[in-house]
């Protein structure tokens, strides 16, 4: 039984950690575009292009279990392991978190994709972006609406920065004291979020909700459904050591023992 952790949170690195602690035969793999990961077990950089692809990984490393640990929001990847798992038959697992529930203190605007949200924050003026890299043209729109635009994420922007926006390198966790204290700085009128879940980035929600500031926040992406999806840690692990147990026991030889008989 060998296990792929396919990564891009850290609930995925703490789950590879642990089942390798528990004795699994683990390997945790990271795109590598925020920073290399640091884990007990066997772990591979800069996705499967270079063995040559997933499905040819899968079969060079004989994997047999491979755990969809994403960012709830990589959807090509998210559903490459759908399609590449079930050509080989091989089992998957999602294990994602719970998204973000919307509190009666909070004020959420949902929205699907990066043009409905431009045409839906048009009347602000201070805008906060904390929904990870943004397209030139992206940033080129919200900057020509707003005064002023702050773009957090964690890594250097990979754009041309116009002259209204300001950008901070920063990962998480954050706090909602200091996040608090960041929209007061900038005088930031409306948050764009993606739901990605977890407490990592929670504070935001949370200043914005005191602040009585808008959250334009990004629906979660349909993904190609798995046979088992869990939402926790524990779950995953019970399936994986059940599925060790069964796979012990149709390798243990059925042996029949005679019973003993007197020589007449």
């Amino acid at each position: 039984m060998r296990v792929l952790v396919i990564g891009g949170t850290a609930d995925g690195r703490k789950l590879a950690a642990e089942l390798h602690y528990l004795g699994f035969d683990v390997t945790y793999s990271i795109a590598g575009i925020v920073r290399k990961a640091t884990v007990p077990c066997q772990s591979i950089s800069g996705g499967f292009t270079q063995f040559g692809g997933l499905a040819q990984y899968l079969t060079d490393n004989h994997i047999t279990h491979v755990i969809d640990a994403t960012h709830p929001f990589a959807q090509t990847m998210s559903n490459t392991i759908a399609r590449v798992t079930k050509q080989l038959s091989v089992i998957a697992i999602r294990f994602h978190r719970k998204p973000w529930q919307k509190t009666d203190r909070d004020h959420w605007v949902e929205v699907d994709d990066w043009a409905s949200l431009i045409k839906k924050v048009a009347k602000h003026r201070s805008l906060f972006i904390t929904a990870g890299q943004v397209s030139q043209t992206v940033i080129d729109a919200l900057s020509s609406q707003a005064e002023q635009v702050l773009l957090r994420t964690a890594m250097p922007a990979k754009i041309t920065l116009p002259a209204n926006v300001t950008w901070l390198k920063a990962i998480g966790p954050f706090h909602v004291e200091d996040e608090k204290q960041l929209l007061n700085t900038y005088h930031i009128d409306a948050i764009i979020s993606k739901n990605s879940g977890g407490d990592a980035t929670y504070a935001k929600i949370e200043a914005a909700a005191l602040a009585h500031i808008p959250v334009y926040q990004f629906k979660r992406p349909n993904l190609q459904a798995l046979t088992y999806q869990f939402d926790d840690a524990a779950s995953c692990i019970a399936m994986l050591q059940s599925s060790l147990t069964s796979s012990k026991s149709a390798e243990t030889p059925n042996i029949r023992v005679n019973e003993p008989h007197n020589e007449i």
